[in-house]
């Protein structure tokens, strides 16, 4: 039997994925939650203890680490498949050796440098216009000579929105002003690292697509979800997901007025398609992949499906929308995109009605009760501490109607609330 890594931040649903085909698996993740169901082997760096904090993700996480710490399985495994929060530009010296195991993109530095990713496709795609950052005098002068507009400052590298914020001229100060600001700022001196990019409002969007080089298929296209969204507090962090993209999964959570339009819902679609198709070839990704883009505000048309669509960045892995796919498509998602890698893509299967996925985030600092219930999931063992800002659980579920899949959702909330104390 074939030997097969999944690695990653959280590799539980890649982990349930692979357990149903024939392969003797192994992980090597971050997280291993109360509901991992395990591996032949795994490892994990986050050794969640009770009555002890699991501290912050952004500072414990280093995916050398999980290299360093994965050793012996990259030795024995025929294939590795990645996940979000590490790839195959991490596979460096003495680790460059296994990246021929890696079911997927091998050579990903242009798609995942989001100032090489812009220089790329500028002139073939609508995209924000992107400035790489030397000093904060550039990004001052950016601000000055554009006072209308406003910027997101963002790390050239990563994922999830973390480290994102917006600014315009009028709030430059109060964000040099934060400690916690100023020492991003050093860093663009030190190491470049940082890239300034037009904001564009809007509605977010993805396509999630599969390919093998010669042939692209988008397997569905989502409504893609921030903090922002829920808490309008202009927070860019990855929340969640709604499949499929249709009018009654714009119309929610959203302060833009989206017409019943149905052509015009067929057309966003057919134009996302034939855009995240064109991109994924052009890149020469393989696989599954995702498109996140933006469908624009834009006050001269009243009707925002008509409006302009801007490709923001490309994921080249599989992508938040995973378990939501599978829910609604009743596919093996992982089995897709192994059969792409080797040059087949799958038949997209008929589906009826919505799933949704949503991230819940710690308010404060708490310990956790039990919080087993249906539709949740990464769940924290019993007694351990979450801080401020961390992700708490992952609410999935599927439903015939969006309404009822948000109530849903907001009920299990209450109930997860109930069962949590803050310290």
């Amino acid at each position: 039997m074939k030997k097969l890594l999944i690695m990653g931040v959280n590799t539980r649903p890649l982990v349930n994925s692979a357990l149903k085909l024939n392969f003797e698996v192994y992980s090597s993740s971050y997280y291993a939650t109360y509901d991992f169901n395990k591996p032949y082997d795994e490892i994990h760096l986050l050794n969640q203890k009770v009555n002890e904090s699991c501290g912050i993700f952004e500072e414990k996480y280093d995916p050398l680490e999980l290299l360093d710490k994965s050793r012996d399985f990259l030795e024995k495994v025929d294939y590795i498949i990645l996940c979000a929060g590490i790839s195959s530009s991490d596979f460096v010296g003495d680790f460059k050796k296994y990246r021929g195991k890696i079911l997927g993109n091998k050579n990903v530095g242009e798609v995942e440098d989001k100032y090489k990713f812009y220089k790329h496709i500028c002139n073939k795609f609508l995209t924000p216009e992107t400035f790489k950052i030397k000093d904060i005098h550039e990004v001052e002068e950016i601000l000055k000579n554009n006072v209308d507009n406003s910027y997101i400052l963002k790390p050239r590298k990563g994922s999830g929105g973390y480290g994102v914020n917006l600014l315009n001229y009028n709030t430059l100060n109060e964000f040099k002003c934060n400690e916690r600001n100023s020492e991003k700022l050093e860093k663009i001196t030190e190491n470049q690292e940082l890239i300034l990019q037009e904001n564009i409002k809007g509605i977010n969007i993805s396509s999630s697509v599969l390919s093998n080089n010669h042939e692209t298929k988008t397997i569905i296209n989502s409504r893609l979800l921030t903090i922002n969204d829920y808490q309008k507090n202009k927070s860019f962090v990855y929340n969640g997901n709604i499949i499929p993209l249709n009018i009654k999964s714009l119309q929610s959570l959203n302060e833009y007025t989206i017409p019943n339009d149905e052509i015009g819902i067929d057309n966003l679609n057919e134009d996302m398609n034939q855009i995240s198709q064109e991109i994924i070839k052009d890149l020469k990704l393989i696989g599954s992949n995702g498109v996140d883009m933006i469908l624009s505000e834009n006050t001269k048309n009243n009707n925002i499906l008509e409006n302009d669509i801007y490709i923001i960045e490309v994921n080249p892995r599989v992508q938040g929308t995973y378990e939501c796919i599978e829910k609604l498509l009743k596919i093996n998602l992982l089995d897709a995109h192994i059969k792409a890698c080797q040059g087949k893509i799958i038949e997209i299967p008929e589906y009826n009605g919505y799933s949704f996925k949503k991230i819940i985030y710690s308010t404060n600092t708490i310990k956790i009760g039990n919080l087993n219930k249906d539709n949740v999931f990464d769940i924290p063992y019993p007694n351990v501490i979450i801080e401020k800002n961390q992700p708490l659980v992952t609410i999935i579920d599927q439903a015939n109607n969006v309404k009822k899949l948000i109530k849903n959702s907001n009920a299990i909330e209450s109930a997860i609330n109930e069962n949590i104390k803050n310290i």
